[in-house]
């Protein structure tokens, strides 16, 4: 069965050093569209539909990665190599970065409503207290599902790919011509 393999074989140093550069353009790319977005809102205080197309490269560059990383088994590899290396497993890690945001958030918020719309010092007080728990009840909940049940169903997905890829080695159903 040699006689009919790949007879120009790459270089995995030239591929690894391909790929390098490619997820260096990634993130020079995704650099750009968040600098030209915070420019375009913060400085030129411009509306979301001039700087829509930024956003949309941020969110599906986001989504594609998540989806192509969980059907390779990246997500499932990079979790066990996180957990082996770290105190502190990856899903507790969710949880507590999910609690800290939602605290944060909150309380920037109950900070904000205090400062620019209360008369005085009780009704700041007051809009402190009462925005903050409203905003704890939404973005605690919402945090705790994007970052603790969300990345514990890409975690699952990318298990049953690692799964399936070896269902396909053992039984022989690999991608090589033959």
């Amino acid at each position: 069965m040699a006689f009919y393999k790949n007879s120009n074989p790459e270089d995995e140093r030239i591929n690894s050093l391909k790929n390098k550069i490619y997820a260096e353009i990634y993130v020079l790319v995704v650099a750009i569209c968040f600098i030209s977005f915070l420019v375009k809102h913060f400085i030129y205080d411009l509306g979301v539909a001039d700087f829509a197309t930024e956003l949309i490269i941020l969110f599906v560059s986001g989504i594609y990665f998540t989806i192509r990383s969980t059907r390779l088994g990246l997500v499932s590899a990079e979790v066990e190599m996180h957990d082996q290396k770290s105190k502190w497993p990856k899903s507790k890690k969710n949880l507590f970065t999910g609690v800290v945001l939602g605290i944060g958030i909150a309380v920037c918020l109950g900070i904000n409503s205090a400062v620019q719309y209360a008369d005085g010092t009780a009704q700041a007080w007051y809009y402190f207290f009462l925005v903050t728990f409203v905003s704890l009840m939404i973005y605690l909940p919402v945090f705790f599902i994007l970052l603790v049940i969300g990345n514990d169903a890409i975690k699952k997905r990318s298990d049953k790919a690692i799964d399936k890829m070896l269902d396909k080695d053992e039984n022989g159903e690999n991608d090589e011509k033959h």
